[in-house]
């Protein structure tokens, strides 16, 4: 995978991660008493889940691709088996 498609990938992440934060704030300004809770915890679940989503994507067009990604856990421990088969 080329460098660019990560960093699209990356900057998409961060953008959104960006604009979820400002809706946060404006959210705690502009939210009615009784709906104020679920709408903070839709937003802190975006939050969340956009880094992770992001992770995942990463990491599966790696192993499609059969490369080492900035997403592997443990990218030490393939070249370790790799020269074990040799």
């Amino acid at each position: 995978m080329k460098k660019n498609a990560r960093r699209i990938i990356a900057l998409f992440a961060l953008a959104a991660i960006v604009v979820l934060i400002i809706a946060f704030a404006i959210s705690a300004f502009t939210a009615a008493p009784g709906e104020s809770g679920n709408r903070f915890m839709a937003l802190l679940f975006c939050i969340i889940a956009i880094p992770i989503l992001a992770w995942l994507l990463l990491f599966c067009i790696g192993r499609f691709q059969h490369k080492h990604t900035i997403a592997e856990l443990f990218p030490e421990q393939k070249e370790e088996n790799r020269e074990n088969d040799l």
